[in-house]
């Protein structure tokens, strides 16, 4: 059985005072990842509230993390989707000029209703993968207003090498096995958590999520019991890591709220500098409200978190 990886979608923390990048809580933030041994993405528009960074902040982002993680665990850049493939290749040559070992490319985004026809997505990754050497994994995501068909994303997969993984958020396990028996070549294919025991035996290596910013320990311990084939073991594990899902899930799909909710309540490295416009952090009430829930669910990571923030345990 071939290695699996977890993938945090890091979440990038300011400063409260200034409202800049943190530079000193994103370096211990993403220790606490390496200690867990999870790979990382860095920059995701959602998670890592890329959007919301200057390209000298991404470029930043890109260098600390692979100063902190590189020969560790594997680096990857999530840059945001942009409209035009000239936006796209700026923002990649940002990644790959840093050092990280894989960029994540998206397809066009959904801005304005735009749905592109087959022709023109394919033209956008022609002009974007004619220039981009580096290796690449093509993120496929529905929240772009669309997806791409299986056939076309295999097609591009067969004419650039360099593509080295796919990514597939919220996809069917269909999706996925229409699109191996079409690309045909070794690949990683990235998945989410919800469906991924299927998606392993289909042959899928390697999840991402964003849960696993707060408790990372926990989704390692997921993958170790999968490979030790311990499935007595796994099944609470699964069970605690889907319940904190369904938790988060309600300030989703807006997942910057969420986090850094949790990294506040629970005192992590950047916690108190809170997120980019045009979010802004809940109300004290809603707090307390988000803290309450998350204690009552039992997750020991969770709890040794809170036990280490001062928090009081209820009951």
């Amino acid at each position: 059985m071939a290695d699996l990886t977890w993938y945090c979608m890091c979440a990038t923390t300011f400063s409260r005072e200034t409202g800049e990048l943190d530079e000193v809580a994103f370096r211990l933030f993403l220790q606490r990842i390496v200690d867990a041994k999870l790979g990382v993405y860095l920059g995701s528009a959602g998670s890592g509230e890329g959007h919301a960074l200057t390209r000298d902040e991404l470029r930043r982002v890109y260098q600390i993390g692979v100063e902190v993680c590189k020969g560790k665990v594997p680096v990857h850049a999530n840059p945001p989707e942009q409209h035009t493939s000239r936006a796209a290749r700026e923002h990649a040559l940002i990644a790959v000029e840093a050092g990280v070992e894989v960029v994540h490319m998206y397809s066009l985004a959904g801005w304005h209703g735009m749905r592109p026809t087959d022709a023109e997505l394919t033209a956008y990754y022609d002009d974007l993968l004619s220039a981009i050497k580096h290796p690449v994994a093509f993120a496929v995501n529905p929240t772009m207003g669309y997806t791409p068909k299986p056939a076309l994303v295999a097609d591009i997969c067969h004419r650039y090498p360099q593509i080295v993984a796919v990514k597939l958020t919220g996809m069917p396990d269909t999706y996925l096995i229409n699109l191996m028996d079409l690309i045909g070549r070794n690949m990683s294919y990235h998945v989410m958590l919800p469906g991924s025991l299927n998606a392993f035996l289909l042959g899928a290596n390697a999840l991402f999520g964003s849960e696993s910013n707060i408790i990372p320990k926990t989704y390692r311990s997921y993958l170790d019991l999968y490979q030790q084939k311990r499935f007595d073991e796994l099944r609470p594990v699964y069970a605690d890591l889907r319940r904190f899902n369904q938790y988060v899930n309600q300030w989703a799909p807006n997942n910057p709220r969420w986090l850094k909710m949790a990294m506040k309540v629970l005192k992590l490295p950047g916690g108190e500098g809170g997120m980019r416009e045009p979010y802004r952090m809940p109300s004290k009430e809603e707090l307390q409200k988000f803290t309450d829930g998350l204690l009552r669910l039992g997750i020991a990571e969770v709890e040794e978190l809170a036990r280490a923030a001062g928090l009081r345990m209820p009951g």
